[in-house]
């Protein structure tokens, strides 16, 4: 992603680099880790994505915290992300120039920090959720100064301190939403007069976990898809150089199949096939599932397909996200009608065609042009932080002023999350541009 900087209505930015410093920004998230190296043009000189090594003891936060409990497998932890960390840092300084170094900043939801840091998270997962270590921290990895954006809370960590600078809402009279999808989903609201963040548990979802096909999104992945209503035959985008086969489904893949099988009528409500066809097979137990690529086509050795179980998964991935923005709303007497314009991070693709995301009931049902996808705005929001002295102190001010509402204690959260595991929901009356999609098609 092309950092844009203009974007930010800061005073001029004020470089804090010297000359001879390269920029290098890692989000540390639970599902993957995101490396970036820049000039000081902002143009992106190479990156470096992987599987976060830590999801060998589990695909979420509170697996990891439990896991942590042994020291030794918290030692681990620890060293897995550091020696990721300095592969990249030693594949970086290859790009560099002679006398050339680098700076880092880091964003990282507030248990990876933890991790990082070697400090115990057992606080983070059990009521109140308290949080010991907080503000700013600096450390190095492999001789390189590191530097950690400060987060809020247990569940809203540096990576949405990041993300929210990026989104420009603290800066705006209108109220806006700023969502980042992952396998946690954070969720700000605001405009420059108070903000409210918010953290759910999505699960690895979004990002390709627990889906059979899923994938990050690199070359192979299915990125977008339409499906024809009367042939059931798909029509895909996969990522990579012309003439790449498919080998599975990326998070923007995943939403738009669900929401084409969806409007199609090839899937009921509880995501349950209800049509049969050449693309449609059923396992021995009678688990249905849809074929977007059979073997003989596909990069792999196997049918590239959605199941049931995977549609399962990823409904109450979705359902957490938009319970959690209902709720937050009707906890500050607000609705989807106020809400000026929609945000949207997370690197689940080269982008999110949001009216899918609407259809399958994500996102609430307002005007299309309300939303925006800005990609991996923790690595952004980490560039700026090295770039520019205002948009640091900014990023500090933003850690200490945002309110964190924490949704296991608002008694609305789980009828609204039940209510949202539905396609789009049990209440069709709130999606009503899908409900004539669905009888146009």
């Amino acid at each position: 992603m092309q950092v844009v900087t203009e974007k930010l209505e800061l005073p001029p930015l004020t470089l804090q680099n010297p000359d001879g410093k390269r920029l290098m920004t890692v989000d540390i998230g639970t599902t993957t880790i995101a490396m970036q190296l820049y000039d000081m043009t902002g143009k992106v000189v190479d990156s470096f994505p992987s599987v976060n090594p830590q999801v060998s003891y589990g695909a979420d936060v509170l697996s990891r915290i439990e896991a942590a409990k042994d020291p030794g497998k918290a030692a681990d932890m620890q060293k897995k992300v550091r020696d990721l960390m300095e592969k990249g840092v030693q594949r970086f300084s290859k790009k560099l120039q002679p006398k050339e170094t680098l700076q880092m900043v880091v964003a990282a939801n507030t248990t990876m920090t933890y991790l990082f840091m070697g400090w115990n998270p057992e606080e983070l997962g059990k009521a109140p959720f308290t949080v010991s270590h907080s503000g700013a921290v600096e450390t190095e990895i492999a001789g390189v100064a590191c530097h950690i954006i400060p987060g809020l809370s247990a569940f809203v960590g540096g990576d949405i301190t990041a993300g929210t600078l990026v989104s420009m809402i603290w800066n705006k009279p209108e109220f806006n939403l700023f969502i980042d999808l992952g396998t946690n989903g954070e969720i700000v609201f605001g405009n420059s007069d108070f903000m409210m963040s918010c953290a759910c548990s999505a699960g690895p979802a979004f990002e390709g976990g627990d889906i059979s096909c899923g994938m990050r999104a690199t070359d192979g992945a299915i990125e977008a898809c339409t499906i024809d209503k009367e042939t059931m035959e798909p029509t895909y985008k996969i990522v990579g150089d012309p003439g790449t086969k498919p080998v599975g489904l990326c998070g923007s893949g995943i939403i738009d199949v669900i929401s084409e099988l969806y409007i199609c009528g090839i899937i009921n409500p509880k995501g349950k096939f209800i049509r049969e066809g050449k693309r449609i097979k059923h396992d021995k137990y009678g688990m249905g599932s849809y074929i977007l690529a059979f073997e003989e086509e596909a990069g792999s050795v196997k049918d590239v397909e959605i199941t049931e179980v995977d549609i399962d998964n990823f409904i109450r991935a979705k359902g957490a996200i938009f319970s959690a923005i209902r709720t937050m709303l009707t906890s500050l007497d607000f609705d989807v009608s106020m809400i000026d314009d929609v945000y949207v991070a997370g690197g689940i693709g080269s982008g999110i065609n949001m009216q899918n995301a609407v259809n399958i009931g994500m996102f609430p049902d307002i005007p299309i042009e309300k939303f925006h996808y800005i990609g991996n705005s923790s690595l952004t929001g980490a560039y700026l932080m090295l770039l520019s002295t205002p948009a640091e102190k900014k990023t500090y001010e933003l850690a200490a002023n945002m309110t964190y509402m924490e949704l296991s204690t608002v008694p609305i959260y789980m009828d609204e999350f039940v209510g949202a595991c539905f396609i789009p929901h049990t209440d069709t009356s709130m999606f009503p541009t899908v409900m004539e999609e669905v009888q146009n098609r």
